[in-house]
């Protein structure tokens, strides 16, 4: 699919009501000038003018605005492996439909899209090993990540979405257990542990933006890919009282970028 005409298919979607975002070429990064997912559209004459920035732009879909949730599932190495805890999953008797809607990733992984009809679960990261649950937004087909395109699995439309399994449902929106530990109260916090606490707890309006900028800063400088600090920027944004509008997000993101040289 890495010869489509994605304006086209773009329009093609727009049309049908999903809700669009336009991203760099070659990236998962906002176009710039633009707010990410939450300004996403299907007005045609908006996404027809994302494309005067060319022709091989990425395409986002926001989900919760179609209701539709994606099961991510990579392989990144024995111990994390997606395929894997779903085979534990369908041998415990939980499965999921594979008639459904799904691309192939660039990166070797799949996505799976449900269609939801009651509440929106939360995005979960590392739902189970190798498998993330994807709520707010999602790189979509005929993107390119470093020249490889997102591909559709033969056979089924984003039309075509099957619901998501009760058991799924259940799981995703079951009451939040209390996971505190004496032992990680006490025990001594590495820089990481310091910075991972720093990623969930937030801050207040006022210090928004130097928490961001402080955060972006070490999250970077473990040596991650820009594409896993930005997202990882935009979870710890999503969890403050009040977010910063992605533009200014995307401001810190460059500005910290550009500063380390990325």
């Amino acid at each position: 699919m890495i010869n489509v005409d994605r304006k086209e298919y773009a329009l093609a979607l727009a049309k049908q009501g999903f809700k669009l975002f336009p991203l760099v070429a070659n990236t998962k990064l906002p176009l710039k000038d633009t707010d990410g997912y939450k300004s996403a559209t299907s007005d045609l004459e908006a996404v027809s003018g994302w494309f005067k920035a060319g022709p091989h732009i990425n395409i986002g879909l926001r989900l919760d605005a179609a209701n539709l949730l994606v099961v991510d599932i990579d392989r990144h190495n024995s111990s994390n492996n997606g395929v894997i805890s779903l085979a534990k999953l369908k041998k415990a008797g939980y499965e999921l439909p594979m008639s459904t809607y799904g691309e192939q990733t660039p990166g070797d992984g799949l996505h799976l899209f449900f269609k939801l009809n009651g509440n929106q679960p939360h995005k979960r990261v590392n739902w189970r090993p190798g498998i993330d649950i994807l709520t707010d937004f999602v790189v979509i087909a005929p993107s390119v990540i470093d020249g490889k395109s997102y591909q559709p699995l033969s056979g089924t439309t984003l039309a075509q979405v099957k619901p998501l399994p009760d058991w799924l449902i259940n799981d995703l929106t079951k009451e939040k257990v209390n996971v505190s530990r004496q032992s990680a109260a006490t025990a001594r916090k590495t820089w990481a542990g310091r910075w991972l606490d720093d990623l969930v707890q937030g801050t207040d309006i006022g210090n928004r933006n130097v928490f961001l900028t402080s955060l972006i800063g070490k999250i970077l400088n473990t040596g991650c890919q820009s594409e896993t600090a930005y997202e990882l920027l935009q979870y710890a944004n999503g969890r403050l009282g009040t977010p910063l509008p992605d533009k200014e997000v995307n401001q810190i993101f460059l500005s910290i970028l550009k500063r380390l040289g990325g």
